[in-house]
């Protein structure tokens, strides 16, 4: 009689009292996208691997460590970011710059936070920013005037969008961080009333153009 000898699945089956059959298959974008739903600032393997419908030690074959990931999430989000066309002017390029950090971190959740706890972030724009810096050398830009503007808008991008996070973070009632703390001032006069626009880009364009104007005068360098 043809078969599989006793004790030998065939497909899916049952070997010593457990069902055995082919391991889920899974790739490392599939991790990289379950990281980036949790949340590359706070996820967690295990999170990933039940995001993804596997054990938490199948994550290890593709990614020895928690770290590793989280280089790749960044990898991941380096991959997405826009650099300027040959010969584009300085203004345009600053304001792509800013435009391509907004976006990220709003494609990203998290990364805003990630940036500025994980030492290593930065470097995985390397290319990126290496692109930036040439176009704006050809505009004339020397090299310490490049890490300036880069850097100084970086920053304020997202420090920003760090900020305008929290108030739009839910808590477990499903109360936003902007509404807490409208109902922690309650009635009393404060300097600076929450405004709704604190849990979008409104004031940062603002920033954005105060640093461009402000360049037009002065240039420090770094």
């Amino acid at each position: 009689m043809h078969g599989s000898p006793e004790g030998t699945p065939s497909g899916g089956g049952v070997l010593g009292g457990r069902r055995v059959g082919r391991k889920p298959a899974f790739t490392a974008d599939d991790v990289v996208a379950a990281a980036v739903a949790e949340g590359v600032d706070r996820f967690t393997l295990a999170a990933v691997a039940r995001r993804i419908g596997v054990v938490t030690p199948a994550i290890y074959r593709l990614f020895p460590s928690r770290d590793d990931l989280v280089v790749a999430c960044l990898d991941a989000a380096a991959a997405t970011l826009a650099v300027p066309a040959d010969g584009s002017p300085w203004r345009d390029t600053l304001q792509l710059w800013a435009d391509e950090c907004w976006r990220v971190c709003e494609d990203f959740p998290g990364l805003s936070r990630l940036v500025y706890s994980f030492p290593p972030a930065m470097t995985r724009v390397d290319d990126v920013l290496t692109a930036y810096s040439a176009v704006l050398t050809a505009q004339g830009c020397t090299p310490g005037q490049v890490r300036f503007a880069l850097d100084f808008i970086g920053d304020t991008v997202f420090a920003s969008h760090l900020g305008i996070e929290s108030m739009r973070a839910t808590d477990d009632a499903g109360v936003r961080g902007i509404d807490r703390m409208r109902e922690a001032i309650g009635e009393r006069d404060v300097a600076i009333p929450p405004q709704e626009w604190w849990t979008g880009r409104g004031a940062l364009d603002t920033k954005i153009a105060f640093i461009l104007a402000g360049l037009e005068r002065h240039w420090p360098e770094l």
